[in-house]
């Protein structure tokens, strides 16, 4: 800053011509920093999004998976039980064993529902659609 004694100086509130250049030199070098640094910011939060919507697709695959095995061995197991007490084996078993697939199918077709509105609302339904290339 200039320390002349034409009232321009620190204490008087106005900024010489040069001063005024190498402050406005600097707010351009600081825009330029603050603007590469948000666009480091901007890629990684896309790239954590991808991680957190592959996670969230694993946990639901598993989630699907686990559900289809537990209903056909908890409808196999409800038949065989009947079929102790009652007597009729094998058909309660078979009855209740198609039953309890059913139920998980039914299960994981409501999962998949579920999932799919889920993505749809996040990416706000453009998953899946065409996107023009260069070639178009």
């Amino acid at each position: 800053m200039s320390t002349d004694d034409n009232g321009q100086g620190p204490g008087s509130g106005k900024l010489s011509p040069h001063d005024r250049a190498q402050f406005e030199r600097r707010v351009s070098e600081l825009g330029d920093k603050l603007g590469k640094v948000r666009a480091e910011q901007a890629a990684e939060d896309a790239a954590n999004r991808g991680s957190a919507t592959r996670g969230r697709g694993m946990s639901y695959g598993i989630r699907m998976a686990s559900e289809l095995v537990a209903a056909v061995i908890v409808g196999g197991l409800m038949g065989y039980g009947l079929d102790l007490l009652l007597g009729s084996k094998p058909w309660l078993f078979l009855l209740f064993f198609v039953l309890g697939f059913a139920a998980g199918v039914l299960n994981v077709m409501r999962g998949y529902t579920r999932l799919q509105a889920d993505i749809s609302r996040e990416t706000g339904g453009k998953i899946g659609h065409s996107v023009p290339d260069d070639e178009d």
